[in-house]
């Protein structure tokens, strides 16, 4: 039965398949680590936002709480600040859409890539793939016209 096994075409089945589980590996990291970048980044902006909230909310109590006139420019300011920061937050949120749908495809392509192409069935009924030379299941000896 040794014989009729080729040890070279298993090593390099072998070793396509670790190369592969490295990318995979390698798309994910690459992943993670980006990801937890962006969302360190949205919750920074987040607490700016607060704080700009917060800063607006106490310009608002003293003109209330004074009876001061109303700095409309003042106000319409730290409105603007609150919402280039919430548009900063839309920024990164479609980043990390986009960094997600990237890695998908990325994982996509390396599937197709590393799926062998059916060329024929043997006569177990098994599957024949492109490039063997014995059956995966019966370990006859592929013969394809």
């Amino acid at each position: 039965m040794a014989d009729i096994f080729d040890t070279s075409d298993l090593l390099t089945r072998i070793k396509e398949g670790m190369n592969k589980g490295i990318r995979v590996v390698n798309i994910r990291s690459k992943e993670v680590y980006e990801t937890v970048k962006i969302k360190n980044h949205i919750q920074s902006l987040k607490k700016q936002k607060r704080n700009a909230l917060e800063n607006l909310g106490n310009s608002v109590y003293r003109v209330f709480k004074n009876k001061n006139s109303f700095d409309e420019e003042s106000i319409r300011a730290k409105c603007m600040e609150v919402q280039k920061i919430e548009d900063k937050i839309e920024e990164s949120e479609e980043q990390l859409r986009l960094l997600h749908e990237k890695a998908q495809k990325e994982l996509g392509q390396l599937k197709a890539i590393a799926k062998p192409k059916v060329v024929a069935t043997c006569e177990c009924g098994a599957e024949i793939y492109e490039g063997a030379e014995f059956c995966g299941k019966c370990f006859r000896k592929v013969e394809l016209n």
